[in-house]
């Protein structure tokens, strides 16, 4: 499938006390609306250490979202405002259970594009939590005439 979308991600991750570490990446991807909800779809590249990884967002109409890895490392997040959930993230150095809680879920997309906000907590292996905060922005890389 050919790209349709410009995908902005821009992320912060900080534990405890730290300054939040910033992120920025940009890519192409594609936007689709299906089955009651809109998917955003991209493969990773090496600048996200997950080469080899294709990352499949769906946003549910129903507003709980769901981050699907496939290929080098392998996930399934949900994110749900108010609920905790546990995981199992696959890396090449093995198998971690992972909790996520999330604190929120916005997001305003359609077929010409939109924003995804996301705030959760992750905690992992008895370590301290990470805070993380995700920005997606979706632009239309072309608009076909009439539309």
């Amino acid at each position: 499938m050919e790209p349709n979308v410009l995908i902005t991600i821009e992320g912060q991750q900080w534990s405890g006390e730290e300054k939040p570490e910033a992120v920025k990446l940009t890519t192409e991807g594609n936007l689709f609306h299906r089955e009651k909800a809109w998917f955003i779809v991209y493969d990773e590249s090496e600048a996200t250490g997950m080469e080899g990884t294709r990352t499949t967002m769906r946003v549910g109409d129903d507003g709980v979202v769901t981050l699907l890895r496939q290929g080098t490392h392998g996930m399934k997040l949900t994110f749900n405002a108010g609920a905790r959930h546990i995981t199992r993230m696959e890396t090449p150095y093995g198998d971690l259970d992972v909790g996520i809680y999330t604190s929120l879920v916005e997001n305003s997309l359609s077929r010409r594009g939109g924003s995804v906000h996301l705030g959760y907590t992750i905690d992992f292996n008895q370590q301290e939590p990470v805070n993380t905060r995700l920005n997606l922005t979706v632009k239309a890389l072309r608009m076909k005439s009439g539309s």
